[in-house]
């Protein structure tokens, strides 16, 4: 009978055709006796718990060199993508505080302008003349009878210029040579230095 048992046991299966063209195994049959069957009963291996096929890929332990890179390439446009809408956010943040000085210094530019209109307009009405005059009589003062104008001699100028030290841009481009007439300057000084 044990003869038969490994005879059946060695015949080989016949796959269909076009499958695999690798050579069969043959299955060798063992027998034990009932003292190593009795000696080892906790010698039966243990069936692993099956794993689904997506908890084998996200395991680390599983993870192949192309989907680590891809896990790290995609965090990295993940950690690059947050970080350029937060300089965004940053960025217009910015442009807002920017936007509101501005407009903080044209209000006041405004009002600014406001007060210069103000202030022309109460500068105009204090000059007037009518208001002048009116002011004029209040305090006293009369209106001239007449008006005389006096020619100033211009050698009356120049020594005032000199002896004030003060002297005019016009007269320094006279084209007249200043010694031609230094005898009667002396005369009209006195002849004083």
């Amino acid at each position: 009978m044990a003869r038969t048992a490994t005879a059946r046991a060695t015949t080989s299966v016949k796959k269909p055709a076009g499958k695999s063209t690798a050579k069969p195994r043959k299955k060798s049959v063992t027998t034990r006796t009932s003292a190593e069957r009795q000696a080892r009963p906790a010698a039966r291996p243990k069936a692993k718990p099956t794993r689904s096929k997506l908890a084998l890929a996200v395991s680390n332990r599983n993870l192949t060199r192309r989907s680590r890179r891809l896990v790290y390439v995609t965090s990295g446009v993940v950690v690059l993508v947050v970080g350029i809408m937060m300089m965004i956010v940053v960025a217009q943040t910015r442009i807002a505080e920017n936007q509101m000085q501005i407009d903080r210094i044209e209000s006041q530019i405004s009002a600014e302008r406001d007060r210069y209109n103000t202030l022309r307009l109460e500068r105009s009405s204090l000059r007037e003349p009518a208001r002048l005059v009116a002011n004029a009589r209040a305090i006293g003062m009369q209106p001239g009878i007449g008006t005389d104008f006096t020619s100033v001699d211009p050698y009356t100028v120049a020594a005032v210029l000199v002896s004030t030290g003060g002297v005019d841009a016009e007269l320094l481009d006279a084209t007249e040579n200043p010694f031609e007439t230094y005898g009667e300057f002396k005369a009209t000084v006195g002849g004083q230095p």
